[in-house]
């Protein structure tokens, strides 16, 4: 008997009911024909924003199947995520010409109008995914420890106070409690941002512009990251808070074996002008 759990298949299409059945009696009923477990987000129930629950999936996903029929501008952002990420994934259309020229050098499963051949054809890529599982590098899981100014775990959802005359200049200490040595390129760190924090002070750091109107910086590869070492860096914003607003932020980790977020908040206070009283 087989008691190991299920693979779990991701699966990225357009919200459109046109898409229903080929949802359910292809691309679901494929799945279940080999034994995968499959979910589309609109089926899950979730408290944080529609992107961060997508990124999150692809993250824990074994594999991720993307419809990518009428040339989605929500489902190419996310199978983009996905590659980056190094996900097993499955690409579907029901129209060649819908390829993009530089998606053209992956495999699609082009089904025209017969959701019985696209049911068919994913079975046997799923089949073989199942038959021939990705190796895995090492069983370690990347768990950090971060601190703001030194003290604050963010774990916690730390608030960091900046005077609402002052652009934001928050420094954080890394934490490698793992027995494992995390070499640059094994994993970088971003800090997702409101839309309106849209630059920073540092020429190395990379902005990107979401589809949800946030931002991402990406921050330069660390070095080596040793066992139960420590490494610094810090990120100068470009943009003021406002008063007595509370702006929340995620420092991300990107790793080849997913993503984690550690939430923590900037809130606006007293100028400093306001801070001196008079004896």
């Amino acid at each position: 008997m087989n008691t190991s759990p299920k693979l779990f298949a991701f699966i990225l299409m357009p919200f459109d009911k046109s898409f229903n059945d080929v949802y359910r009696l292809g691309i679901k009923a494929a799945c279940e024909s080999v034994g995968i477990y499959c979910e589309r987000v609109d089926e899950q129930i979730f408290q944080e924003s529609l992107l961060d629950r997508v990124y999150n999936q692809i993250s824990k996903a074994d594999i991720v199947v993307a419809d990518m029929s009428g040339r989605n501008p929500n489902v190419f952002y996310e199978v983009g995520y996905a590659h980056a990420i190094g996900k097993t994934t499955i690409l579907l259309t029901n129209r060649a010409e819908d390829i993009p020229f530089d998606l053209k050098h992956f495999q699609h499963i082009v089904y025209g109008e017969s959701i019985s051949h696209l049911k068919d054809e994913l079975s046997k890529r799923l089949l073989w995914i199942t038959e021939h599982p990705s190796p895995k590098e090492s069983p370690q899981k990347i768990h950090f420890d971060i601190f703001l100014e030194q003290y604050n775990l963010l774990q916690q959802n730390v608030i960091y106070e900046c005077p609402a005359n002052r652009v934001p200049y928050p420094k954080f200490t890394i934490h490698n409690p793992t027995p494992y040595t995390f070499e640059p390129g094994k994993f970088r760190i971003g800090i997702l941002a409101p839309g309106r924090y849209g630059r920073v002070r540092k020429p190395t750091v990379e902005s990107i512009k979401l589809p949800d109107n946030k931002r991402m910086f990406m921050l330069p590869y660390l070095d080596n990251l040793f066992p139960d070492s420590y490494a610094s860096f810090e990120i100068l914003f470009d943009d003021r808070p406002e008063m007595h607003q509370t702006d929340e932020f995620v420092i991300r980790i990107f790793s080849e074996i997913g993503t984690f977020d550690y939430p923590f908040f900037i809130i606006g206070t007293a100028r400093d002008e306001e801070l001196i009283r008079p004896a």
